[in-house]
């Protein structure tokens, strides 16, 4: 996988700065009541399976590196028997003290054939929209279900009325990792679908570190065209940005669909870590599409604020690197960048304050 000992270099620093200064922010304490509801629309839900959640994770994430530190530094081990049940906890403590109202949990659908059909040898990561119902029920004052749905499943639109049924009104599709070409107009019906149930349509753009992707072409913003003229509200999760490293530019094409759409917009998931330093600077720079973002975390990979000194300062950012808690560290970094509670309280308008009107 392209750029994967990099991703664990960024990855592995900021857990380290995290661990070693916890004390330090603990002394920084919680932010000030809310006047308005927040939201962090990009947590995502893993399991292994372990417990009979339906789960899967290949083995290479598995035993990978990145894997066992986030094992680690969550203390999954220590809270529960199973992977499964440690990471929900991990999860549900790390919002429900990150400051911020509510959190989108999200789930992450399988690798298709071409009749249709899972293909497994294919998926590196899955985790079941039942699963994701079954872990937000637990939790419903903080958590919002985003259900997972690769259209080229054979029952894809069966899958979006049923979900949409048990209460789904945000769906994630990740093209790069998950193979599937959103501009082909196979798709069309299932958007129509996806707009005429006002679910909001989550989609992965930019480049992906973490997991095996089968293009990242697949991944341009521009690859949503079809989604946006069929009627969907689309969130570009990331908005298109990538590393200084990689090849494919993609954050201007996502600036120019901005100005082009009224029911596009971004996420500011993974953004706060230090592979993206440069395009969250070239996205900040950018008055139109700012006033488009919705506040992401990516949880449960780490912000890392340190990256960011050169525009903070450096204790700024070591105080900020000092926080415990990985949601509320990103929060926290993205208030200072100015764009935090803005976005977040865009993304909770969008989701919470619609679905009171439904």
């Amino acid at each position: 996988m392209n750029q994967e000992s990099s991703r664990r270099c960024f990855l592995g620093s900021s857990i380290a700065a995290s661990c070693g200064m916890t004390q330090l922010g603990a002394m920084s304490g919680q932010d000030s009541a809310q006047t308005a509801g927040t939201l962090d629309i990009h947590l995502h839900l893993f399991g292994s399976g372990d417990s009979g959640s339906g789960c899967r994770l290949s083995k290479n994430i598995l035993e990978g590196q990145l894997f066992q530190l986030l094992v680690g530094v969550l203390r999954i081990r220590e809270r529960a028997k199973t992977i499964d049940e440690g990471y929900v906890l991990a999860l549900a403590e790390h919002l429900e003290n990150s400051g911020l109202s509510k959190g989108v949990i999200l789930a992450q659908d399988a690798v298709y054939d071409r009749s249709g059909k899972p293909d497994w040898e294919k998926t590196p990561l899955y985790i079941p929209n039942d699963y994701l119902f079954r872990v937000v029920a637990r939790f419903p004052r903080t958590m919002i279900p985003c259900i997972s749905i690769n259209p080229q499943r054979a029952d894809a639109i069966n899958e979006l009325e049923r979900c949409v049924e048990k209460g789904a009104r945000v769906l994630k599709i990740h093209p790069p990792i998950q193979g599937v070409d959103l501009s082909e107009k196979k798709h069309i019906p299932f958007f129509r679908r996806c707009a005429d149930l006002k679910v909001v349509v989550m989609v992965h753009t930019g480049h992906e570190h973490s997991a095996p992707i089968f293009s990242a072409a697949l991944a341009h913003p521009r690859k949503l065209t079809l989604a946006l003229e069929t009627g969907c509200t689309v969130v570009a999760c990331h908005c298109g940005t990538g590393w200084t490293t990689d090849k494919m530019d993609m954050l201007p094409g996502f600036l120019a669909m901005v100005r082009q759409y009224d029911n596009m917009w971004g996420d500011t998931a993974v953004l706060g870590s230090a592979g993206r330093v440069r395009d969250m600077s070239r996205l900040l720079a950018d008055s139109v599409a700012t006033d488009r973002l919705l506040h992401g975390s990516d949880f449960p990979f780490p912000a890392a604020p340190l990256a960011f000194a050169g525009s903070l300062g450096t204790l700024e950012a070591a105080r900020l690197q000092a926080m415990g808690n990985f949601i509320q560290q990103d929060f926290a970094l993205k208030e200072a960048l100015g764009i935090g509670r803005a976005s977040a309280e865009r993304a909770y308008r969008l989701l919470c304050e619609d679905e009171s009107q439904r």
